[in-house]
């Protein structure tokens, strides 16, 4: 399972919230995620693969438009849980100092995101 953790906590990060494109986005989202998937952020909890990427979707066009997110350190797990940090930054600019920093933890169940979580550990303003 620890490898199986580690492929969804960095595909969640880059292959959905980094991902522009909704159709691969999707795609990934019914791979890795539960159908009833709950995801809490500062804003609320959505519940369901589809208001996920609806949500996903909204921050890439709003908050997030032309930016990207980088991983900045290892996938952390205990038990079926997963732990990944990481930062926002302006195209061109990945090693400067990030807009955002944050970290999301996710529980795996029978294989896929069950549960996640989304925590901004620092933002302009």
């Amino acid at each position: 399972m620890a490898d199986s953790i580690v492929a969804l906590m960095e595909e969640n990060l880059l292959a959905v919230f980094n991902e522009r494109d909704p159709q691969r986005r999707l795609e990934v989202i019914r791979r890795n995620y539960a159908p009833d998937i709950r995801w809490a952020d500062g804003e609320g909890t959505v519940t369901g693969q589809d208001r996920l990427h609806e949500k996903a979707q909204e921050l890439l066009d709003g908050q997030l438009a032309g930016l990207g997110f980088s991983q900045s350190g290892p996938v952390y797990q205990a038990g079926n849980m997963g732990f990944l940090a990481w930062d926002v930054f302006p195209p061109g600019n990945e090693s400067g100092t990030p807009l955002v920093s944050g970290f999301d933890v996710a529980l795996v169940e029978n294989g896929v995101i069950a549960q996640l979580f989304t925590v901004v550990t620092s933002a302009p303003g």
